[in-house]
């Protein structure tokens, strides 16, 4: 008997794989079978308030799920303000065989909860395109208490480095929900591009603030920006999945589409080149990542500008914060200028350090005059002593920043770069995947999990912790599969650390309830980062010789769809670099795609240039039943004591439709 016992909570907790991780859970017996028959109904509240996932469930399982009350085969939603529960986001969830009892205390709960079920439910209910009866539509019977550890549980995506449509961000919306996830930082501006349109100031949408220059020979899609009916639009479809959007305007540092707009806001003349272009090519053009002109602190213009922008800003964005920037702003440029001098002299300001304070001043005033609360990069504490408290701080700069900012009585968003940047590598350089911005650490999925936004904080400090974000800065992860790959799964363990119990965190446990989520993922066509990257092949001493000869790749298996495809030559180790003089896309034999620029499989990693070591392709007639093989005119440079990957990914043209298979 008990053997039996043991093996029926087994059985359960091998279903129950909910990510975050419940506060608390109670296994019972037996399982809740939805059918034809099955019923919703509604206590306080109404169908409105779980819809999406009503609907999600009757397109995905063809069941009918009629609103009518009856004592079994349904599922209960009630709303009880009255409910003992330690925050407005928390739920109760209880299952039996007979039926399902969801209770909270305000709506919020309620999504939560039902976002819960959607995870005891199969994968299949993350597609509508599926047979009836194709799936077993049951939840295990369970007793669910539960609530989240932090208010602010975020992800930011950086859209102006690589503009994204709004379909690609609503698809991280309904992830960020699935995962009760609940702020979404919109990076909106930055050096490569401003993404929104402000009616006073349409210049900030004109082509060369926009648009990627011909030069640059980017794909026309990582261009453009949102017109304030598509801001509405997704502000609309993250409030339906209990989502806030913070925007953010980056000031006064990373503002050259702003400069080259309207170049009388800036602290000097510099203006060159007349036009925005992608990350990497910043060392070409100002021989660092950094601007070398930003708006102009002294004069009172700049502050108008910023306030006719705030405006427009506040009047889309019902949230409560807005994201004012304020990071790497190079303050040599404002020590060069008379007029900055002049400027400071006059005002009493003792050096560049507190004029930025006094620039964040003002433009933190302007945002609580528009009814919103400012939050900027933890950069902005370079002069604490004078900062309003009022401001809030994105605390990014490595763990200490998060103490940095609590002890002097700030409220912090805990984000540091050490643990929580998704461009930065996750397992392996040398595997492919477009990472790197030239961090020293590896931000394993493991070493994601185990930060604890608390440590080394007093009581008093922890009470100041707004939550937790993980960042997406798309420099170099720029198609929509990198980025995914990237994110994915490491956003579900920043989703954990935003929701469970310091206490109940347990890795191992949390990865046995991952790979039950990657199915769900594959269903919602998101990729994910698998062990090994996009590793397809190496290369040793005996595949190579001194003059040219040819190595060739079985890719079949990593060509799925139509869209653009990526080799990758990483050396890894010996005396001699590996010369790559041409490289060719073969379909069943016959050469489909070139590129024949020359390059160098080398030890270099860092960002200030385009990687060489790759080379691009175009899948435009994909066939399921053919042969792919790459083809590369190859030598040992100097030697043939070498060894390295070589690496293959592709990108479909359609994103969010088909996964890479392995």
């Amino acid at each position: 008997m008990l053997s039996l016992i043991i093996g029926q909570v087994s059985h359960a907790q091998s279903i129950v794989n909910i990510i975050p991780k419940p506060q608390e859970i109670t296994y019972g017996e037996g399982l809740f079978q939805f059918d034809q028959q099955t019923t919703i109904s509604f206590k306080n509240c109404s169908v409105k308030d779980v819809n999406l996932f009503i609907k999600q469930l009757r397109q995905a399982s063809h069941y009918p799920m009629m609103e009518k009350r009856q004592s079994s085969n349904t599922i209960e939603f009630i709303l009880d303000k009255k409910l003992d529960l330690p925050s407005d986001e928390a739920y109760q969830l209880d299952v039996s065989a007979k039926k399902v009892t969801v209770k909270a205390k305000t709506t919020h709960g309620l999504f939560n909860a039902s976002q819960s079920l959607r995870q005891l439910l199969p994968a299949a209910i993350e597609t509508t395109n599926r047979a009836a009866n194709e799936s077993t539509w049951s939840i295990p019977a369970v007793a669910i208490k539960d609530y989240p550890r932090y208010h602010w549980r975020g992800y930011m995506k950086d859209v102006s480095r690589t503009f994204y449509t709004i379909n690609t961000v609503k698809k991280y919306l309904d992830a960020m929900a699935l995962y009760k996830m609940n702020i979404f930082h919109w990076h909106l501006t930055d050096d490569q591009g401003w993404r929104i349109e402000i009616k006073k100031y349409p210049k900030l949408t004109a082509e060369n603030a926009t648009v990627f220059h011909r030069t640059e020979k980017q794909p026309a899609e990582r261009s453009g920006f949102y017109t304030q009916e598509q801001i509405k639009e997704v502000v609309q479809y993250a409030k339906e999945r209990n989502i806030t959007i913070v925007p953010e305007i980056d000031v006064p540092g990373h503002s050259w589409p702003t400069i080259l707009a309207y170049p009388a806001l800036g602290v000097n003349k510099n203006s060159y080149p007349n036009h925005i272009f992608p990350f990497v090519s910043s060392w070409g053009y100002w021989g660092n990542q950094f601007t070398p002109n930003t708006l102009d602190p002294t004069k009172e213009a700049t502050y108008q500008f910023l306030d006719d922008v705030f405006t427009e800003i506040a009047s889309l964005f019902p949230g409560s914060y807005i994201h004012f920037g304020g990071d790497e702003v190079r303050h040599d440029l404002w020590e060069k200028e008379s007029h900055v001098k002049d400027f400071m002299k006059q005002h009493q300001i003792a050096d560049v350090k507190a004029l930025q304070s006094y620039f964040v001043q003002r433009v933190s005033a302007i945002i609580v005059q528009k009814g919103k609360k400012p939050i900027g990069w933890n950069d902005i504490l370079a002069d604490a002593k004078n900062l309003p408290k009022s401001t809030a701080i994105m605390s990014w700069l490595g763990e200490e920043a998060i103490k940095e900012a609590t002890k002097d009585g700030f409220k912090a968003v805990a984000t540091p770069a050490s643990h929580l940047y998704f461009d930065i590598t996750q397992a392996d350089r040398n595997d492919g995947t477009m990472t790197d911005l030239a961090y020293p650490q590896i931000n394993s999925l493991k070493r994601v999990y185990d930060f604890d936004p608390s440590n080394g904080l007093t009581t008093v400090e922890d009470q100041l912790v707004l939550g937790v974000q993980g960042n997406m800065w798309s420099a170099i992860a720029q198609d929509i599969k990198d980025m995914n790959v990237q994110n994915f799964p490491r956003l579900l363990a920043v989703a954990e650390i935003g929701w469970a119990s310091k206490s109940k965190k347990d890795y191992a446990e949390f990865c046995r309830r991952l790979d039950a989520n990657l199915p769900r993922l594959d269903s919602m066509g998101i990729d994910y980062y698998h062990t090994g990257g996009y590793i397809a092949g190496s290369w040793k001493s005996d595949d190579i010789k001194e003059e040219y000869s040819t190595l060739t790749f079985d890719v079949t298996k990593k060509i799925y769809d139509n869209g653009r495809a990526q080799a990758g030559f990483f050396f890894l180790e010996g005396k001699n670099f590996l010369e790559i003089d041409a490289v060719q896309l073969l379909q069943d034999g016959r050469v489909i795609d070139e590129d024949g620029h020359h390059a160098l499989a080398d030890k270099f990693r860092g960002t200030n240039k385009i990687k060489p070591f790759y080379y691009n392709f175009t899948v435009r007639d994909y066939n399921p039943n053919a042969k792919y093989e790459i083809k590369a005119r190859v030598r040992g440079a100097g030697g043939v004591d070498s060894k390295g990957n070589f690496t293959f990914n592709l990108s479909p043209t359609l994103p969010f439709n088909k996964t890479e298979k392995r």
